[in-house]
């Protein structure tokens, strides 16, 4: 058996859904309405910077394959303490002491081989008498991919100097 509401009370109660449906769908057309303008100014105003800034700076070589790859992992294992340009600067930088050590500085960076850098990163600070802050990565990354973070490693320096 069922039971219909009936009288003023289903009157009003369906005028209220109307006018409630009415009124939301026209905050919403108001507010996109609004945000698509706000979008197309700001995507005018971001191009013009984006042009100058490309006038301005000189545009980087692209990645190589094995650059690229090795950003993946410096990106997860490296960039807290060693930074997002290499510079030492990461977030956790300034809780260690020593300090990580630069890969922008492409003087003392040019005088340590791949070997080098490949046995600091599989062995730890600890393995190659440097600071017990640098943990191995021997059991985390095989050796292709330690080359891979040389490899990225190597990009830091030659994006302060391109001479070298």
């Amino acid at each position: 058996m069922s039971r219909r509401m009936s009288g003023p009370l289903v009157g009003w109660s369906l005028v209220l859904g109307k006018t409630l449906f009415t009124l939301v769908g026209v905050l919403l057309m108001v507010g996109c309405s609004h945000r698509a303008q706000e979008l197309a100014a700001n995507g005018a105003r971001d191009t013009t910077l984006a042009q100058n800034a490309a006038a301005i700076a000189p545009s980087a070589p692209p990645l190589t394959y094995e650059q690229r790859q090795g950003k993946y992992f410096y990106d997860r294992y490296c960039l807290v303490c060693h930074g997002d340009k290499g510079a030492g600067d990461g977030f956790n930088a300034f809780n260690l002491d020593p300090k990580p050590h630069s890969f922008a500085d492409s003087s003392y960076f040019a005088a340590i081989s791949d070997a080098s850098l490949e046995q600091v990163i599989e062995l730890g600070g600890r393995g190659v008498n440097k600071s017990v802050l640098m943990p191995s990565y021997g059991a985390t990354l095989n050796g292709r991919d330690i080359s891979y973070v040389v490899a990225c490693l190597r990009t830091f320096a030659q994006s302060v100097n391109p001479s070298q």
